[in-house]
């Protein structure tokens, strides 16, 4: 009986997950989401050496990168080793995010030839 009411609090465990965990709040979330944006931003920044406008630059190289970095590793690192599968949905939406012209190029296409 131990055992059954373990479980029964136990949530069910399942190959998808919320990066915003629902114990914080949405300001945490956000707080947090600044924090790792800065982190990646100092180490872009380390390697373009100590000048105070270099970490304006490398602001500028993270927002530029950001989305092409993710696709990258998401079609060559995560995805051929692991066979994890990643919805076609999100695949879309990050191309559009990395490739924002391509993306336009491929909607005008297809409204104009499957509408």
């Amino acid at each position: 009986m131990g055992k059954e009411k373990e479980k029964a609090f136990m949530p069910e465990l399942t190959d998808e997950m919320n990066l915003c965990n629902e114990l914080y709040s949405k300001c945490c979330n956000d707080e947090l989401r600044e924090i790792d944006r800065h982190e990646i931003i100092v180490k872009i920044c380390q390697m373009l050496g100590s000048s105070p406008e270099n970490l304006n630059m490398a602001e500028k190289i993270f927002d530029i990168v950001k989305y092409d970095m993710t696709k990258f590793v998401l079609h060559h690192e995560y995805c051929p080793e692991t066979r994890h599968e990643v919805k076609p949905k999100f695949l879309l939406w990050l191309d559009g995010k990395a490739e924002p012209k391509k993306a336009e190029q491929l909607s005008n296409f297809l409204d104009k030839y499957l509408k």
